[in-house]
């Protein structure tokens, strides 16, 4: 990804936020790196680096580089200076994560809700955010990210959310969120903030185009697409879930259920999914070469293997990843059996990664990748390209809701 600054005054607010990604993203980078990087004026980029430190928010630090000449300085993002807290809600519960800036995992809780009532899983949701947000006092709370599934926004033909959340989207969620908080809040669908994650700290860490595929109750997938995520014009990009099969591929036992989803895998066992979605019971078929199992992957791996197929030649991917709930001992059969491939303009012979992969985050992913949603939104160039409106009712001004790097924060510092 090709990301360059703009020397017009105008453009300090894009240019601090510019500098801090790139430092955020790298190990530790040197003024002189920086501006070969963004094509900034080296006086320009000195008053942004003195900013960013005055602000507490980069250290500079120095670093030897051998026995002759003058150490060389450094900078890295002060990860403690922040922190921020990613929530993922899915019918099994709620998942919060406390993160700092750097990613780095501060702690974490599960709550039950009846997310059937929404204001109740918003009340738990709240009080998940004071009890994380003890775990780091000092340091100053920039948002609350939310991973769920797509929220139905509109009348459609066919619903897009699973079935049962028809409240949820008569509810602005994020508007809500931010009452129940006190901080700026982003909603986003878990497949996308799981790639989101994948991306930062995962098996996707350095790619800039990338598609994961999201396996749960559901089936979604979250596009990369120059280091962001593809929303589409409806914000709807990577529903998968609601493609039409080839009749060959169909499943008579389950029909009506979501294609790779745990739901459509209990149809297939006579059991209800909570069942067997409890701890160890789908390792325990697997190790037991369950016939139904068997089956069932099977028959989503040949999907899968049609799926990449499509993925790959409409949107030329450096590599698909697939995660989501399953376990990974189900999740790296899956894609076991969907090698060998079918060709595609992917099929080349200098890659580097394979073309599917198996997620490095699990289950987990959806709430740390929401957990970095703030920060993008806060510190990230390109973070018009984040769904803000998304769970919205009224429009807001994104640049002045989210902005600890690119200026002083224009809202009150209200801890979680």
């Amino acid at each position: 990804m090709t990301l360059m600054g703009n020397n017009h005054t105008y453009s300090g607010r894009y240019n601090r936020r510019l500098v801090f990604d790139l430092i955020r993203s790298g190990e530790a980078v040197s003024r002189r790196s920086l501006v070969d990087a963004t094509g900034l004026k080296p006086q320009t980029m000195s008053n942004i680096c003195k900013d960013l430190i005055d602000r507490m928010l980069v250290v500079e630090t120095t670093r030897l580089e051998g026995a002759r000449g003058a150490p060389q300085k450094a900078l890295r993002i002060r990860a403690e200076a922040g922190c921020s807290l990613g929530v993922h809600i899915d019918r099994d519960g709620l998942l919060g994560i406390l993160c700092d800036l750097s990613g780095r995992e501060l702690g974490r809780e599960r709550a039950t809700a009846s997310l059937a009532d929404p204001r109740d899983t918003i009340s738990a949701i709240a009080e998940m955010a004071k009890r994380l947000r003890l775990l780091a006092p000092d340091a100053a709370a920039w948002g609350v990210g939310v991973a769920m599934p797509t929220l139905q926004e509109a009348e459609f033909e066919h619903s897009v959310g699973p079935p049962g959340w028809d409240a949820w989207s008569r509810l602005p969620v994020a508007e809500a969120i931010e009452e129940a908080c006190g901080l700026p809040v982003i909603i986003e669908n878990d497949a996308t903030a799981a790639a989101v994650a994948e991306l930062r700290i995962g098996r996707a860490c350095g790619l800039s185009h990338y598609i994961h595929v999201f396996v749960g109750h559901g089936l979604g997938a979250g596009i990369i697409n120059d280091g962001m995520p593809l929303q589409g014009f409806w914000n709807n990009a990577g529903e998968i879930g609601l493609l039409t099969w080839p009749s060959e591929l169909a499943c008579v036992e389950a029909a009506g259920q979501t294609p790779f989803s745990i739901d459509e895998l209990a149809a297939m066992l006579g059991r209800e999914s909570g069942e067997i979605f409890a701890p160890g019971q789908l390792e325990a078929l697997y190790s037991q070469r369950d016939s139904v199992l068997m089956r069932w992957l099977d028959l989503n791996a040949r999907r899968l293997r049609l799926l990449v197929s499509l993925l790959e030649n409409m949107l030329d991917p450096q590599t698909i990843v697939v995660g989501g709930h399953f376990p990974a001992v189900l999740i790296d059969s899956l894609i076991d059996r969907a090698y060998p491939l079918l060709p595609s303009v992917s099929a080349r012979s200098e890659r580097e990664m394979p073309r599917l992969c198996a997620g490095a985050l699990g289950p987990e992913a959806a709430a740390l990748g929401a957990a970095m949603l703030p920060v993008i939104a806060h510190g990230s160039p390109d973070f018009r390209r984040l769904s803000f409106m998304r769970g919205r009712s009224q429009s807001i001004d994104f640049e002045r809701r989210f902005d600890r790097v690119a200026g002083a924060p224009s809202d009150d510092d209200t801890s979680l």
